[in-house]
């Protein structure tokens, strides 16, 4: 079992499932191992987009990044940097590691299980994961 879940979305899935899902004991300890995986790999995706940040931004002396006016960063070019974060975000971070596949198995089920009342980016969390499950129970019934 795994679960593929593209980086623009680890953030949000990683909070749905640490904040909407409830669990105790050791399935809590299983939702927790997962949260743990997206949000370490959330953290890596960051450090990635920050290097593109420097890449295609200005910075100073110190290799730090220069803020224009508003606040936001002075880019050299701004084009190239959207595109390549843009890449950088459709990707997908999967989750297969054998040593986490009763973990998996046990957010599956609470993900399925869940039944309360969604809406904005918890709405989207949860879809985003039915449909992560869904699809690798598909590719499982093909092979």
């Amino acid at each position: 079992m795994k679960l593929k879940i593209q980086h623009k979305h680890l953030s949000n899935v990683a909070d749905f499932l640490q904040n909407q899902i409830g669990a105790k004991g050791k399935k809590n300890i299983h939702r927790m191992r997962i949260v743990n995986a997206l949000a370490t790999k959330n953290k890596l995706v960051g450090e990635e987009e920050l290097a593109l940040l420097k890449e295609y931004g200005k910075t100073d002396d110190d290799n730090e990044l220069v803020l224009n006016e508003q606040g936001g960063i002075q880019m050299e070019d701004a084009k190239e940097f959207k595109k390549q974060q843009e890449a950088l975000y459709d990707e997908f971070f999967v989750v297969d590691d054998k040593n986490l596949e009763s973990a998996l198995k046990t957010v599956e089920k609470l993900v399925n299980e869940y039944d309360k009342e969604l809406s904005g980016k918890s709405a989207e969390a949860h879809f985003i994961l039915c449909e992560a499950f869904e699809n690798e129970e598909e590719k499982g019934d093909e092979e």
